[in-house]
């Protein structure tokens, strides 16, 4: 059996890079680091490392067990975390994925009222939009694009909560700013910003807008989040397409707006493991977060 205290050396010098880094990280000296490694090497069989210069790199099976490592490494914390609870009187924890604009304008107030029907439930809530880990939390919710074939993986049970509808957000003094809705081929001209980085649900929706349209958009600002989005907006920078949840509670200088031809929307969902879905705080949670998404926008049946 692989031993954990050294899976977890191994995971903290993919990391960081440098058995220097991983030495001062856990305090070790950077010879017992690599100790440890050697002797990993020698429980697996495995080249995990490869000389460079004055370091050391890993080698493509090295990475592929800090891979694997980490999600052990999560599973032997969740471990831990159920006999604290057990040791201390909780009766369990949930773990939450979400992605930036749920977290903002979604869980406080769910976090708020378990916390007050659960008290002795911890809740533990991670951005999983990018995801962090490999390791699935209870109930992720995550964002498809309209038409995309539902999937869940074995084990998992997909929630509709909300249909979320793309806006367009303007300056106030925008020309179109006093319409009703905006056709996105009239945006052609302006500067965009956006927000959205990579290979996301998100980023692709907002592709797919320009394609409908048949725009490319001349000036794009890459803003770090909706928030650094509607700022730039906001001073008159650009303009940007975001979906409703995250144009919530916008300053008096921008004004959001329907876009159309092509409109554009995503779908909020909840992966929710069928391992807890007894649990009453879970259950609890899960009719929360389907009354906000209703709230929100009416979900398909």
């Amino acid at each position: 059996m692989v031993d954990i205290h050294r899976l977890r050396i191994l995971c903290s010098v993919v990391a960081t890079g440098s058995l220097k880094a991983t030495a001062d990280a856990l305090s070790f000296t950077p010879s017992a680091v690599s100790q440890h490694l050697s002797a990993l090497q020698r429980e697996t069989g495995l080249t995990l490392f490869e000389r460079s210069g004055r370091g050391v790199v890993p080698t493509a099976h090295g990475r592929r067990l800090a891979e694997k490592g980490e999600e052990a490494l999560a599973a032997v914390t969740r471990v831990d975390q159920f006999i604290d609870d057990l040791r201390i009187g909780r009766t369990g924890s949930l773990t939450i994925g979400t992605f930036a604009s749920a977290g903002e304008h979604w869980l406080p107030s769910v976090a708020a009222q378990l916390r007050r029907e659960f008290p002795t439930t911890t809740l533990v809530i991670e951005l999983t939009d990018p995801p962090v880990s490999s390791v699935r939390p209870d109930i992720d919710i995550r964002t498809e694009r309209r038409g995309a074939p539902p999937h869940a993986p074995a084990g998992v049970t997909r929630i509709v909560l909300a249909r979320d509808p793309f806006v367009v957000i303007l300056p106030r003094d925008h020309p179109y700013a006093g319409l009703r809705e905006v056709a996105a081929a009239d945006l052609g001209n302006d500067p965009w910003i956006h927000e959205f980085v990579g290979d996301g649900e998100a980023a692709r929706i907002v592709e797919d807008i320009w394609r409908a349209a048949g725009i490319a958009p001349r000036s794009i600002i890459q803003a770090a989040d909706h928030h650094g989005t509607i700022a730039f907006v906001a001073a008159g920078v650009g303009v940007s397409a975001m979906p409703a949840l995250a144009a919530t509670a916008l300053p008096d200088s921008v004004v959001a707006l329907p876009i159309v031809r092509p409109d554009a929307e995503r779908i909020i969902v909840a992966h929710v493991r069928d391992s807890i879905r007894q649990q009453a705080a879970a259950e609890r949670l899960l009719a929360l977060l389907q009354d906000l998404g209703a709230a929100h926008h009416t979900p398909d049946p």
